[in-house]
This record gives structure tokens, C-alpha cells and sequence, in this order.
């Protein structure tokens, strides 16, 4: 028996692909389902809930886009960099 040759890898690792994304698309479709499903099996919030949850939302990305603000900040200015000295080792 021989070896497989690159193309049958190539084609091999084509069809992986395809059914990767087909298996992750079909749980992408099951879980919109389920998520629709129970919105609307349940009641309608009063208004101030829905502004309480709408002020949280956008607090969340205010302290989700500054963190990673400050870790692009951090990173550019050399902060990240591991320690180092210049001493000459003393034996």
C-alpha cells in the first residue's frame, strides 16, 4: 500500500473543513431556535427593567473596549516586556 499523496491530504483536509463548519452552523441554527423558542413562550418586561438591562449593556462594553484599550496601550509601550537589568552577576 503507498502512501497518500498531498492532493488526497489537500482534499481530505477540504472535506475536515466543510464538515466543521456544517456541524457549527447547524448548532448555530439549533441554538437561535431555542433562544427565540423561549422568548417568546415568556412574558414582556416592564420598561424599566429593559432600560436597567440596556444601561448594563452598555456598560459592559465601555469596560470591555477600556480594558482592552489599556492592554493595546500597555503592550505598545513596552510595559509587557519581562524584567531585565543591567547589574554584572556577582559570583
Amino acid at each position: 500500500m503507498q502512501a497518500p499523496t498531498r492532493a488526497m491530504e489537500a482534499i481530505v483536509r477540504h472535506v475536515n473543513q466543510w464538515l466543521l463548519w456544517a456541524a457549527l452552523i447547524a448548532l448555530l441554527v439549533v441554538a437561535a431556535a431555542f433562544c427565540v423558542s423561549v422568548w417568546q413562550a415568556t412574558p414582556s418586561m416592564p420598561l424599566y427593567r429593559n432600560i436597567i438591562l440596556g444601561g448594563a449593556v452598555v456598560l459592559m462594553l465601555v469596560f470591555g473596549c477600556g480594558l482592552i484599550a489599556l492592554m493595546f496601550y500597555s503592550r505598545r509601550k513596552g510595559y509587557d516586556e519581562p524584567a531585565r537589568s543591567d547589574r554584572i552577576r556577582r559570583e
